[in-house]
């Protein structure tokens, strides 16, 4: 797995940042995220994996986008997103647009030296007409903070 680094620019060494446009975001990516551009489309079970250490007032954060045409036809979606198995939280989406999901993480949830892994699934997801793609929702970037 790469090595850690901090959002770009960001000077802050409190913050670890995945942005799905960089080079080696796919190392990152465990199942059904597209990677490469600014907004990646994510597909019926995306999951990503961080190398993050237990430690207090531990965040995870994502920055995510809900498209017009999905949402359309779909109504409003729910993302459930899971550490490990454990729920960290839910949000619902009743617009097109930007969202940020964050929340604190529990210290026991996470086991020194492994990744965290991160599955973050939409409901309902839209089906693509011209090739049958379930599709989610757009991710930009996701992270810890703490």
């Amino acid at each position: 797995m790469p090595a850690q680094r901090h959002a770009s620019g960001s000077g802050d060494p409190n913050y670890f940042l995945v942005k799905l446009d960089e080079r080696d975001a796919k190392e990152y990516v465990v199942r059904d995220i597209q990677t490469g551009d600014r907004l990646n489309w994510t597909f019926e079970h995306p999951e990503m994996k961080f190398p993050v250490e237990p430690r207090p007032g531990l965040r995870f954060w994502m920055h995510f986008w809900i498209h017009e045409r999905t949402i359309r036809d779909t109504g409003p979606v729910t993302l459930v997103v899971k550490l490990d198995g454990h729920l960290l939280g839910t949000v619902r989406c009743e617009h097109e647009g930007s969202y940020v999901f964050e929340q604190p993480v529990r210290l026991e949830w996470l086991s020194s030296g492994e990744p965290a892994h991160i599955l973050a699934e939409a409901s309902p997801l839209w089906i693509a007409p011209e090739d049958g793609a379930k599709l989610g929702y757009l991710i930009e970037e996701a992270g810890f903070r703490w």
